[in-house]
């Protein structure tokens, strides 16, 4: 006669054999790990999508209002109510690069080295490239620049950037040193990332290009001039 411990165990050992080969058979015999770094990246994503949708509905639900509001306009509110609508209209325009631009802003320089070469060093070290531009829009926009140009040509999502030679295109123009950067904005702030010590225009300056970052209290930018199309997309 078995003993009910032996038994006891005997029904322990099965049902955990059980489970380990059915694991297994679920993984096809591969051991995975699930990293806490990999847990932190899903979570960090998972708040994001959760913010942007957030927005998005924040954005659906003024849309509503507005509609409600322009359904709903009296005949005698017409006027207030084509104000409205240019200044929502002028807003995406200035935004868009449809307007002539002035405020507080920066005006930043940037030209290349003058300084003597290391023996065997890369002439390019010392020479202004696109990616130096680029690098320093984005310092810029995330200083929350309002609007950019770069040798007077305004920067907008069409705008390209290029190195082609020893010149840089810019919306299909092509200009040579030194580029001349103004924004309109926060001054403060955007100086500050401009020139901190860990800067990118420090390390233009550590590498020998010249790199100067000043406060004006009036910005001029032109209106964005260049034509666009738009050939491929369409509303869905």
């Amino acid at each position: 006669m078995i003993k009910p411990k032996i038994l006891f165990i005997f029904i322990i050992c099965f049902i955990v054999g059980f489970t380990l080969s059915v694991q297994a058979k679920m993984i096809n015999g591969q051991h995975l790990f699930v990293s806490a770094k990999a847990i932190t990246d899903l979570k960090t994503s998972i708040d994001s999508e959760l913010k942007d949708t957030e927005k998005v509905q924040k954005l659906v639900d003024e849309a509503k209002i507005a509609l409600k509001d322009y359904k709903t306009t009296k005949p005698e509110d017409a006027a207030a109510f084509i104000s409205k609508l240019s200044k929502e209209r002028d807003l995406y325009k200035m935004i868009s690069g449809g307007f002539d631009l002035r405020g507080p802003g920066v005006i930043v320089i940037i030209d290349d080295g003058t300084r003597d070469l290391f023996e065997g060093e890369d002439p390019n070290n010392v020479l202004v490239h696109d990616a130096d531009l680029l690098i320093i829009i984005n310092e810029l926009k995330s200083a929350g620049a309002e609007a950019i140009a770069i040798n007077g040509q305004r920067i907008v999502d069409a705008s390209e950037i290029a190195c082609s030679g020893y010149t840089v295109r810019i919306n299909g123009q092509f200009f040579a040193r030194p580029f001349k950067i103004e924004a309109i904005g926060d001054s403060a702030r955007m100086l500050a990332i401009l020139v901190a010590p860990e800067s990118y225009g420090a390390l233009l300056k550590d590498y020998g290009l010249t790199f100067n970052a000043v406060i004006s209290d009036d910005v001029s930018i032109s209106k964005y001039t260049e034509n666009t199309t738009y050939k491929y997309m369409k509303k869905s």
